[in-house]
């Protein structure tokens, strides 16, 4: 059965429209429609919507009614419309849906750490933004903006109302990116030991690298005691350290360039240089210089003496390693002999080893005077000085001076230079 609504058939009461319609019904007598609509109606003819609500009743196969809904200004309302039957066992509703949906752009937002974002939607008249389901106070305008601290994580709809209709969007899901903070592995060579403080110790020579965490490959910049180190070392995700210095490194993620992060900490490195002992001629022996807790010599490689000096019995190069009580400690250079060393007749010699209070200088009687005499310490500062005599002997006050090793040399003589040891 089909019911046809003419203007005829309508009349105003109140803020509703009636209309009485009849039609031929193969199971019953013709029976009447009232149809309520929310809003005020005109006399104008009526029109009939292009939207048709489908519903059955009881002993119709089929019924089909065209809705009629006017607003104020006889346009069309796609609003909520109420339909009555009577004469039916029960009263149907039939609603009219809004003839648009509102959409909310972007629909994927995923926001960096300390990011907000701009949820938008279509123009209409009248919006109102909900979080989680529920109104956000004052948030009324076509766009809506997010934080990721306060809003990652949360659901957003937009009520929107075009012409006196209201729709809901369907909800959009607000994420946020959260990272681990980045953090640096250790390579290169084994650290010697452990400062008192944490630093690793390293010994001058050694490598030390920093790899940074994969992920963090946007903005690196890593600085040694607070200062940036300049590229390419300074921004590469390899950092290698060959120095002291206090290191750390800030970088972002690739999915987020602006996101930048520190590791928190410094690495803390130490490098110290290597002490390596010379060999210096003292008479008819070698002696390492400066002297050190223990010693070690050899012969070709083969062991020649554990004194801080030997008397040089054979040709072939000669080493020594001196034990300094750390452990950047590294073999002497060469020292290469023909045979029995034949000194230069002008050398002197010192005595004793160590001296206390006082070293005794011991000149040959066979050289001539030459040049002034300089006892130095191991920065290369004079001590004392004194012309070199014909023969004899020449006494040195070492009373005052501190522990450790001094060296006797003349620049306009032939003799090398002589270690002396004070110890009191």
């Amino acid at each position: 059965m089909e019911l046809f609504v003419s203007s005829a058939q309508q009349h105003k009461v109140g803020n509703c429209l009636l209309w009485r319609g009849t039609a031929a019904d193969e199971d019953g007598p013709p029976w009447s429609h009232v149809a309520k609509a929310g809003c005020a109606v005109t006399t104008s003819t009526a029109n009939v919507l292009s939207n048709r609500n489908k519903f059955h009743r009881p002993g119709i196969v089929r019924s089909i009614l065209y809705i009629i809904s006017l607003n104020q200004n006889s346009h069309f309302m796609h609003a909520r419309t109420t339909l009555l039957i009577i004469g039916m066992s029960a009263a149907v509703a039939a609603t009219a849906q809004c003839p648009f949906t509102p959409t909310i752009l972007p629909s994927d937002l995923i926001l960096c750490p300390n990011e907000s974002g701009t949820l938008t939607t279509q123009v209409y008249d009248a919006y109102q933004w909900n979080k989680d389901g529920s109104p956000i106070s004052g948030a009324t305008g076509q766009t809506l903006t997010v934080d990721q601290w306060a809003d990652a994580g949360s659901s957003f709809t937009v009520s929107a109302t075009l012409d006196g209709c209201t729709e809901m969007s369907a909800p959009v899901l607000v994420d946020g990116w959260v990272f681990l903070l980045p953090y640096v592995i250790h390579g290169g060579d084994e650290p010697i030991g452990t400062g008192a403080n944490g630093e690793s110790l390293f010994c001058e020579g050694d490598t030390m690298t920093l790899t940074l965490s994969p992920g963090y490959t946007e903005n690196i910049q890593w600085t040694n005691n607070g200062v940036a180190i300049p590229a390419p070392e300074g921004t590469s995700p390899v950092l290698t350290v060959t120095t002291s210095g206090s290191y750390t490194v800030s970088a972002a993620p690739s999915v987020c360039p602006n996101s930048i992060m520190g590791i928190g900490v410094e690495v803390v490195a130490t490098f110290t240089p290597p002490m390596q002992p010379d060999i210096v001629a003292n008479g008819d022996q070698i002696c390492v210089y400066p002297a050190g807790n223990s010693t070690q010599w050899y012969l070709a490689g083969a062991p020649a003496g554990n004194t801080d000096c030997i008397t040089v019995t054979s040709a072939g190069p000669y080493t020594a390693f001196v034990d300094y009580g750390n452990n950047c400690q590294v073999l002497s250079e060469p020292y290469f002999t023909t045979g029995i060393r034949s000194l230069p007749t002008d050398a002197p010699s010192v005595s004793p080893i160590p001296a206390s209070s006082t070293v005794t200088i011991h000149w040959s009687a066979t050289g001539d005077p030459q040049g002034t005499w300089m006892l130095l310490d191991l920065t290369g500062r004079m001590i004392s000085s004194g012309m070199v005599p014909q023969s004899g002997r020449t006494a040195v006050d070492v009373s005052k001076l501190a522990e450790g090793n001094y060296v006797l040399r003349s620049v306009e003589s032939s003799w090398p230079p002589i270690r002396i040891v004070v110890s009191h």
